[in-house]
């Protein structure tokens, strides 16, 4: 009982700490202090309602509602307004704290509004009828209750910022401007009092704009100083010159925002001094300049992170809000961690699959069994010797059979003369045990023909299940590197086209890992199609200070959209010209042919020869380079690229399919070329010196074999190099004619042109001139210059 009592005492005390804890934190002391400054901030002669007005704002939260009611109430009682005005704005507050459940169930800001109008405008205008009853004072009255109405509607946003501030991904206008408000009349609260001779309120006000032009610019510091100026014209602290002098200096100060504070700082007292002495002279009020120099200096020793907080708060933009880079964050997390489940699970089912046993020959201890069982039926069930071969003898008898269906699966049939001569000296149906022991491994056999087909394609679907595991696993280890979407720069580079008058639809920026970038510019084509090289690409090189390559896509000048990748720029640039002629006429020609800027600076060729001519050697080769085209364009990796390929013609038709695929990847940073061939033609290379090399292969063409090895080679190219890939159709021109595979080196020895168009036509027009302008096979020829960019 005792150890009850004191697990209740130690509870009341935690509860306790909590309810107190419940009331302290940072918005609770800025809203008292808010409150207590607020009701003490008197606008015209008496009038001071906007204590009030902050009180009603809060009353719909239970967190802040008694702390800033003792404020506000405390900073009515000890302001320096008349008595009546003090006791009438304290009786609106006690009547807003008694009716505050009602107002917590208030649907918008314009009913709480007119609530609050309503409340402050019978007791001001009761107050009058108890007093003067004046038309002045009735018509005080009104104004108070329009500046509740208003003020309220106004310091509503600013107080559902600040107490949402970490869930918000942007700060509206109005939301910045009540800030503003309840800050610089809180400010006016502090009324006349000095330190040492210093205006504190002409201090913090001055402190107020500086910040404001620091972080917002120009629009930020003109707003807060013609805000500051109207509350020191409202406390009828100064002369309506000064809302001029404080937005003038706003600007200016805000003006060298993109520089540093102190470039602010000092356009600000620059201002200052100048528009003051051409208004009032500048000896006039010395005492008012050495406050803005203190609130200077002040700005001055404010740390960095104190503008990061405030930039959250006061600044309209999206980048500098935390809670953008954590949602972004989050977002990639999901998606990462989805990845991750789905490649493990794609990588299982393959597994899965291998796993599945198969046959290892035709006819197994079960199967044999089987067989046994079904030639018993058929034959033995009404044989007279049936007891003394399958009950007597039973061993003897299943041995035997078993010897014979062994003799026929390494024979793969058998006839009488082939069983043992003890069998058919006891058996009374020898012929026919024999001819049905044949039949049924023939079903076994064309049983198992097929299980294998089906194992194989099990081991097809198996390694392309695999390969989007793969895919997948790659996509996740790209999620995982530092790739953002900038947005203040995508912002940037919109205001900067913008002045150039380029106008595009949207625009992505991405930053990478090792200081990369990608920018992504989507718009309506122009009418030539060369926007993005003659004016975009200028304005991104100046913003981004780096030399820029651009990679259009679906950009024709009959099209309607546009899209343009811009990245910094790589060492060389590559141009391809193609010239193919399919064989006899025909209209679909058999080599299928592809070249594209892919993923990180690199430069794709490729060739495809289908089997045979015209439509189905058509089919097959375009399959091939459609789906290379956009497996590339995918960023998947190129053995799972011809993988799929491979799987893909082998499980396509029953019939034979394949096709040759000739793949270079040219590394457009580092010069050097990597080749890919399965079954293709040499890759010929003509250096800037006129010697050729070459790159050969012995692999297979895709679509034949289940399991693809890729044969590889890498060579470096640099300034003035030309990469020819050729179908067979062209080498085959000069092997026909006994000119052996390398007739193309020594034609292109002689090659005078540098045009890479006339040097793929030549090689054409040389192959048929070969075959006397008979074509043989379907002909292409694939030329790349390369140039330093």
């Amino acid at each position: 009982m005792q150890r009850s009592a004191a697990v209740l005492k130690e509870s009341s005390v935690k509860l306790g700490n909590l309810k107190t804890a419940k009331y302290i934190d940072f918005n609770t002391a800025m809203f008292v202090t808010m409150g207590f400054l607020l009701s003490r901030s008197i606008l015209v002669e008496s009038v001071a309602p906007l204590g009030v007005a902050f009180f009603i704002c809060t009353l719909k939260i239970d967190r802040y509602k008694i702390p800033v009611f003792i404020s506000t109430l405390l900073g009515t009682i000890l302001s320096f307004n008349s008595t009546a005005e003090t006791i009438k704005y304290s009786i609106c507050i006690l009547v807003f704290m008694m009716i505050s459940k009602k107002i917590k169930n208030v649907p918008t800001v314009m009913h709480l509004g007119f609530i609050g109008m309503f409340v402050v405008l019978s007791i001001s205008v009761g107050q009058v009828l108890l007093s003067s009853r004046y038309l002045y004072d009735f018509l005080i009255a009104l104004m108070e209750g329009v500046i509740v109405f208003v003020s309220v509607y106004i310091f509503y946003s600013g107080v559902d910022l600040l107490t949402n501030i970490k869930n918000r991904m942007s700060v509206k206008a109005e939301e910045a401007i009540g800030i503003s408000l309840m800050t610089t009349f809180s400010i006016m609260g502090i009324g006349s009092i000095a330190v040492l001779g210093i205006s504190v309120r002409t201090v913090l006000s001055t402190v107020l704009i500086l910040v404001a032009s620091i972080i917002g610019g120009a629009t930020m510091g003109a707003t807060t100083g013609v805000i500051v100026g109207l509350a020191f014209i409202l406390n009828n602290i100064t002369s309506a010159i000064y809302m001029g002098i404080y937005s003038f200096a706003g600007v200016v100060s805000g003006t060298f925002n993109k520089i540093n504070k102190y470039f602010c700082i000092l356009g600000y007292i620059l201002s200052w001094i100048i528009i003051y002495a051409y208004t009032t002279g500048i000896s006039s009020n010395m005492t008012e300049m050495r406050d803005i120099l203190i609130a200077c200096l002040i700005v001055i020793s404010l740390p960095k992170r104190f503008f990061n907080k405030i930039e959250k708060v006061i600044k309209s933009n999206i980048s500098s809000n935390e809670v953008v880079y954590d949602y972004i964050m989050r977002s990639k997390n999901v998606t990462n961690n989805r990845l991750v489940s789905m490649y493990k699970t794609y990588d299982d089912l393959a597994v899965t699959f291998d796993r599945i046993r198969e046959k290892e020959k035709i006819l197994d201890q079960r199967d044999m069994a089987h067989v046994i069982d079904m030639i018993h039926k058929d034959e033995c069930r009404n044989c007279g010797m049936k007891r003394m071969c399958w009950e007597t003898r039973f061993n003897h008898t299943y041995t035997m059979m078993c010897d014979i269906l062994t003799r026929v699966e390494s024979n793969g049939e058998i006839s009488l003369a082939n069983v043992p001569e003890r069998f058919t000296k006891e058996c009374m149906k020898p012929e026919a045990i024999v001819k049905m022991a044949n039949c049924y491994y023939k079903m076994f056999a064309i049983d198992y023909d097929w299980n294998v087909k089906f194992s194989e394609s099990r081991k097809l679907i198996a390694n392309q299940i695999r390969s989007i595991s793969r895919s997948i696993q790659s996509l996740q280890r790209d999620l995982e590197k530092n790739i953002m979407l900038d947005l203040e720069k995508e912002k940037s580079i919109q205001e900067e086209l913008d002045r150039y008058a380029i106008h595009i639809d949207r625009v992505s920026y991405l930053t990478k890992d090792n200081n990369e970038f990608e920018i992504t510019i989507e718009n309506k084509s122009c009418k030539d199609g060369c926007l993005c090289e003659n004016k975009i690409i200028d304005v991104i090189e100046n913003f981004t200070g780096e030399s820029i390559s651009v990679q259009k896509i679906g950009c024709h000048s009959l099209s309607e959209k546009c899209r343009a990748v811009f990245v910094k720029a790589q060492k060389y640039k590559a141009h391809t010209e193609v010239a193919s002629m399919s064989r006899d006429g025909h209209l679909l020609c058999g080599d299928s042919h592809t070249y594209m800027d892919i993923n990180d600076g690199k430069y794709m060729m490729a060739i495809s020869d289908g089997m045979g001519k015209g439509k189905r050697a058509y089919e097959e080769s375009s399959a091939t380079i459609e789906i290379l085209e956009k497996m590339m364009d995918a960023k998947i990796d190129d053995e799972i690229v011809i993988s799929t390929i491979n799987n893909m013609l082998l499980l396509k038709s029953s019939d034979e399919m394949f096709s040759t695929l000739d793949l270079g990847i040219v590394d457009l940073k580092r010069g050097n070329l990597e080749t890919i061939k399965m079954g293709a033609c040499s890759t010929y290379i003509k250096r800037d010196s006129g010697e050729i090399d070459l790159v050969s292969s012995s692999s297979l063409p895709v679509g034949i074999l289940s399991d693809v090895k890729l044969d590889r080679h890498n060579v470096k190219i640099k300034n003035g190099d030309y990469i020819i890939m050729v179908s067979d159709g062209i080498i085959d021109a000069g092997k026909n004619n006994n000119l052996g595979d390398n007739w193309l080196i020594y034609f292109l020895k002689k090659l005078e042109t540098t045009n890479p168009n006339e040097m793929a036509n030549s090689i054409l027009d040389r192959a048929l001139e070969l075959q006397s302008n008979s074509i043989e096979d379907d002909m292409t020829a694939l030329v790349t210059r390369i140039d330093t960019n």
